[in-house]
């Protein structure tokens, strides 16, 4: 079956279309998406070029030809900042290739007017292509979360194919033996339209599949994560709670859990304002990161309150941690107008012993603990632990608030 051009182009300028319409309405309901905006901008840039190259009888031929492929060249050089944009890289970094574009374009301009030879936009045209595509799969393997894949993989083999593709093009401009102004042969423009009809389908299909993955990946962050501190939730630490227990029971290892509170808290939302007061709680859930290990589970369980889950910690190796965190909350000083905020922290230490039971045994001692820890005098640890009746004594004072 012979194919023809203007029917290509027609399906290819439709497709274009379509695509920068549904990533147009992406942009409008993600606007913190970066990106977005300019591969819808791309879309409609590329679907009217290839509407102006179907040989509209109003423009003269060489004019329609440095439309079209300029709105074309302008809408891939588009799809390039949008990839950039949307991993998050600087802006400095599209500079180098975008340089590379504009020369070959400078090019293509030559071969159009100053030097007409189809061979020669051919291959200039094929240059730009593979090296615009080379460059976005390079970002795409490169720079790219690793929530993204295997969607920014997928896209990039897409981006290289074509890139490889646009490469055998100009290969095949250079070698073959025609004049320099006779027409490309029509089976290789055929072909040339097919590929691009593929490029652009699977591309966008790329595009979607990368903003679902990023929005997959927010979801399940928030869902994990406290917005404000950046520490795991409630959630987090009562699933992985529930996981540890029964971990430390089944192979008898040791368990500890602190909860920590910040002291008179409330007086520093009172007298230095909301503001300074979520930056504290960041100051203290970064200092608490610092101290615990990376294997410790470190979440934000109330408003001024964290938990600190500790496996394979016996109660007197939790309470060096515990003291170790209390002395460098103390240190933690910010600078304010007013003067220097600074707070104190009260700590619960609580054991899981050989008989205890269930996560909720644990969290109520290192509650009781806490409470102590307050009703004793604030900036102190206090240590409980579960046993076989329950939780079992406090330890004596001199122990528990060694240091304080």
């Amino acid at each position: 079956m012979d194919l023809d051009i203007p029917s290509l182009l027609v399906v290819n300028t439709l497709l274009q279309t379509v695509a920068a319409l549904c990533l147009s309405m992406a942009a409008l309901s993600l606007p913190r998406q970066a990106g977005l905006t300019y591969w819808a901008a791309s879309g409609f840039a590329q679907a009217a070029g290839l509407a102006l190259s179907n040989q509209l009888d109003w423009l003269p031929p060489w004019l329609t030809l440095l439309s079209s492929q300029f709105l074309i060249f302008t809408g891939y050089g588009l799809a390039y900042i949008g990839v950039v944009r949307f991993l998050g890289r600087p802006a400095h970094e599209t500079w180098p290739m975008l340089a590379v574009g504009v020369l070959l374009a400078a090019m293509f301009l030559w071969f159009t007017v100053g030097a007409p030879e189809n061979r020669g936009r051919i291959l200039v045209s094929s240059l730009f292509f593979a090296a615009l595509s080379a460059a976005m799969a390079w970002h795409l393997v490169r720079h790219a979360e690793r929530d993204l894949c295997p969607a920014t993989t997928v896209t990039a083999a897409l981006y290289a194919a074509w890139a490889l593709l646009a490469l055998a093009r100009a290969g095949w401009a250079l070698v073959i033996d025609w004049q320099g102004t006779a027409q490309e042969p029509h089976a290789m423009k055929v072909a040339t339209r097919l590929v691009i009809i593929c490029v652009t389908t699977t591309v966008t299909n790329g595009y979607l599949w990368m903003i679902s993955r990023r929005l997959d990946s927010e979801l399940m962050q928030q869902a994990r994560q406290d917005p404000l501190t950046g520490v795991a939730n409630r959630r987090v630490m009562w699933a992985a709670g529930e996981m540890e227990v029964s971990r430390a029971l089944r192979h008898h290892r040791a368990l500890s859990l602190l909860m920590i509170d910040i002291d008179h808290f409330k007086a520093v939302n009172d007298r230095w304002g909301h503001g300074t007061g979520d930056a504290l709680l960041v100051a203290v859930a970064d200092c608490l990161t610092h101290e615990l290990r990376r294997s410790d589970i470190l979440a934000r369980v109330g408003g001024e309150e964290f938990m600190a889950l500790l496996p394979e910690t016996g109660l007197e190796d939790a309470w060096a941690v515990a003291e170790r965190v209390r002395q460098q909350v103390a240190t933690i000083t910010l600078d304010r107008p007013q003067g220097a905020v600074r707070c104190t922290v009260s700590i619960g230490v609580a054991t899981l012993g050989a008989d205890g039971h269930v996560w909720e045994e644990l969290v109520t001692a290192a509650d009781q603990a806490l409470y102590r820890a307050k009703d004793t005098g604030r900036n102190r640890t206090e240590t409980l632990s579960v046993g076989p009746g329950g939780l079992e004594a406090i330890l004596p004072l001199a122990q528990s608030s060694r240091g304080a």
